[in-house]
């Protein structure tokens, strides 16, 4: 009985989901960038496929110094490498992150000595825009 409540346990700490929504406020470059999980209206051209991870670990299951969140991946890994690259944004970005129910975190705070493994990869198309063509207008996450 107690394996089964045990089982049932570790089971329910794992189970738990959640969403983050990355804001990027505007960055030190003149040059803007735009990012966008859909498609660009209007003439473009193509520069490549880009794909970023960032590793890390959170610490007390909560304090996360190497920024493995999404607006870390974006500010710190993504962005710089569309400017890299010479794209006026990116399209069709995907991304995915690890990411822990309050529980779990709640456990970890507990076991401060076991830090959690943490990552976050974006992905997506860097572009450069046709003539005359203006950036995609900003599209508010949906929940």
């Amino acid at each position: 009985m107690r394996g089964r409540l045990g089982l049932l346990f570790l089971m329910g700490l794992t189970g738990c989901t959640t969403v983050n929504v990355a804001a990027l406020p505007s960055v030190r470059d003149t040059r803007e960038v735009f990012v966008t999980t859909s498609d660009v209206p209007g003439p473009y051209q193509s520069l490549g496929l880009v794909q970023t991870t960032r590793k890390g670990v959170l610490l007390f299951g909560f304090a996360d110094p190497a920024a493995t969140d999404l607006e870390g991946g974006l500010r710190e890994s993504l962005i710089p490498e569309v400017r890299r690259m010479g794209g006026d944004g990116i399209m069709n970005v995907r991304f995915h992150q690890t990411q822990y129910g309050l529980p779990t975190r709640i456990l970890f705070a507990l076991l401060f000595f076991i830090p959690l493994p943490s990552q976050v990869t974006l992905s997506g198309e860097v572009v450069r825009l046709g003539a005359g063509t203006p950036p995609p207008p900003f599209e508010a996450p949906s929940r």
